[in-house]
């Protein structure tokens, strides 16, 4: 009996010391052959240093329908992106576990493009 209570304990640690490490993780897109990114005098340590870097804290609610409830980004002055930074932490699958999908934290940062002037060469 003693031997059963070690496995269920050292299982339920392997499964919580799982989730730590998989749920933590982030993705970055960028775009290569574009306009360069909104210069800022920051004092960066990341490949972002030199650039006005946004950051985007919210939950998004999935519901049981198809509609799609995407993450409008309205404060780029250009109209497009230079990159863009997703970030998932082990607070946000929990929330995801607890509420069986319905409900996401999102993490994203991102970096508009400078403002093109017509005419101008990339």
């Amino acid at each position: 009996m003693k031997t059963l209570k070690t496995v269920t304990i050292l299982f339920s640690l392997f499964i919580l010391v799982s989730l730590i490490f998989m749920s933590c993780y982030s993705v970055r897109i960028k775009v290569a052959n574009g306009v360069g990114g909104e210069p800022d005098d920051t004092e960066r340590e990341d490949d972002l240093s030199g650039l006005l870097v946004r950051e985007l804290d919210t939950i998004v609610t999935v519901k049981l329908t198809t509609n799609e409830n995407p993450i409008n980004i309205r404060d780029c002055k250009s109209g497009s992106l230079h990159s863009v930074e997703y970030k998932s932490t082990f607070g946000g699958v929990l929330l995801y576990v607890v509420t069986f999908g319905r409900k996401r934290t999102v993490k994203v940062k991102y970096v508009c493009t400078k403002k093109q002037i017509i005419g101008d060469s990339l």
